[in-house]
């Protein structure tokens, strides 16, 4: 069975599960030899973070690191995986804190969690640093997707000053959609900062799709929160993709992403009372809203511009796997589900939808050679096994989620 037991620690701490592999968090923002991190162990880009938003945040980094080394087993759904995490304030994780954080952890993954929090002896920074930051009264995630574009625009309207937040990402089509959007955020009047960290394990990658993915953001975006005097976390997604319903039997359960799922929110929201962290609050502004109505929301005039940012934005949920030889792995594949909902959306905006899709050149290739490399999705383009016909634009999809 697949496991992983992971320590994580300061940089130059000393060990303290002999048994565990472990990995070392740099005090200076940069790498070491089991961690490149462009949050230093202090987080002190963030200012002065309470301790326990820090300490939420090593804890959410090494079920990070035990999700991605952990391979996910061929039969089984469940793996053992045990965290040996050094805090500052280890008092806060009372049974309470590390039963709701094991629960939360479960409930994203389906894995079995254990979790032990041990005092943290990394030094401390320098009392002489200057850590002041800017004030902001909203962290704002942002992706690289379509709904964390909208989620930014419609911000930017409100009155107030948001801090864009972000992962920097490896994938090359996702840090170019980034790009876009840090590039349109600096054109503001005042300029608007995208900033984004890199946050990842050196080493071997058991699993290429973590479910802890999102709640690593989260807890980032905390530790902003915390450090910069703000009150909210925004986390924007569309209803229908946070409810993820299942569309087939077997992607019931974790199989299908409980990412920005409500009671995900819940769940985090009893984490952080428990650790005293009661001023700040996580919430998606638009769970209310179909991936559609929240596209027309955020671009009501749709101009020329407007068309050009929303279709520099990522959703597609495999640009990789599965592509046809000689595809290029930079471009949306255009039939998985999240990019037939993003297709949709656009329409129900009443939005030319300028996007590249790899299908657009997949349609000429032979029928019966698509449906292996799609399998049960390419039911949404093909009508029958002799000939090939889409959906038309998706419509079937635009009637029920957006």
């Amino acid at each position: 069975m697949s496991s992983a037991r992971i320590e994580l620690a300061g940089e130059g701490d000393s060990r303290r599960d002999a048994g565990a592999a472990l990995h070392e968090w740099p005090l200076a923002a940069g790498h070491t030899d089991t961690i490149r991190a462009g949050i230093d162990w202090h987080a002190t880009q963030f200012g002065l973070p309470a301790r326990e938003a820090k300490d939420l945040l090593r804890v959410v980094a090494a079920a990070y690191i035990a999700d991605r080394t952990a391979r996910q087993p061929a039969k089984a759904l469940t793996r053992p995986l045990t965290l040996t995490v050094h805090v500052d304030q280890p008092d806060s994780w009372t049974d309470t804190a590390l039963e709701q954080a094991v629960d939360l952890l479960h409930w994203l993954t389906g894995d079995d969690w254990a979790l032990r929090c041990v005092p943290s002896k990394a030094r401390q920074p320098e009392l002489s640093l200057n850590l002041k930051v800017a004030a902001a009264d909203d962290i704002c995630l942002v992706s690289g997707g379509l709904d964390s574009l909208c989620g930014a625009l419609i911000r930017l309207r409100e009155p107030g000053t948001p801090f864009f937040l972000g992962h920097a990402d490896t994938s090359t089509l996702i840090r170019r959609a980034q790009e876009h959007l840090q590039m349109h955020l600096a054109a503001q009047t005042p300029p608007r900062t995208y900033t984004q960290y890199p946050l990842r394990h050196r080493g071997d990658v058991g699993n290429r799709t973590p479910k802890t993915r999102s709640l690593l953001f989260m807890t980032m975006a905390v530790v902003a929160a915390s450090g910069m005097g703000a009150r909210r976390v925004l986390v924007p997604e569309n209803g229908f993709t946070s409810i993820n319903p299942p569309l087939e039997p077997s992607r019931a359960g974790v199989m299908t992403t409980r990412s920005t799922h409500p009671w995900t929110f819940h769940a985090l929201a009893e984490l952080l009372a428990t650790l005293g962290l009661t001023g700040i609050t996580v919430e998606n502004p638009h769970h209310d809203l179909t991936k559609g109505q929240l596209l027309k929301r955020a671009m009501p005039a749709a101009t020329a511009a407007d068309q050009a940012l929303a279709a520099a934005t990522v959703s597609c949920a495999k640009p990789n796997p599965g592509r046809p030889p000689g595809g290029n792995p930079n471009t949306q594949c255009g039939v998985c589900i999240a990019c037939l909902v993003r297709r949709a959306a656009f329409i129900a905006a009443g939005m030319p939808d300028l996007t590249d899709y790899a299908v657009q050149t997949w349609a000429k290739a032979n029928t019966v050679q698509l449906s292996l490399h799609r399998c049960s999705l390419v039911a949404c383009l093909v009508r029958d096994g002799r000939s090939r016909r889409r959906i038309a634009d998706c419509r079937i999809w635009c009637r029920w989620v957006c």
